[in-house]
């Protein structure tokens, strides 16, 4: 996983209300951009939006870097926030 630093977010329950969409930008020239749905660890979307709205939040208040690596095969999204979050989101690049 390589770390970037997270210059501007994104994080916003989906029209429908089944999904979480998010859009990270770093030093990259593409953002990651994907959707995130509940399962056994976030139960809700609620729950999503939240979680990583203070992780992102904590990356730009703190010049934190992140780590996202997206595993389309398995349809999860792993986001790694040194002393903070080390989790993984069902979901999928968009």
């Amino acid at each position: 996983m390589a770390r970037h630093q997270v210059k501007s977010f994104k994080v916003g329950i989906a029209p429908s209300g089944n999904s979480v969409q998010v859009e990270i930008e770093t030093e990259l020239k593409k953002p990651y951009k994907f959707e995130l749905t509940p399962d056994v660890n976030y139960p809700t979307v609620q729950d999503i939006e939240k979680k990583l709205k203070e992780a992102l939040a904590y990356c730009v208040e703190r010049y934190e870097k992140v780590d996202v690596s997206i595993f389309e095969e398995r349809f999860y999204v792993s986001i790694n926030v040194k002393d903070f979050i080390n989790t993984r989101f069902s979901g999928k690049a968009v």
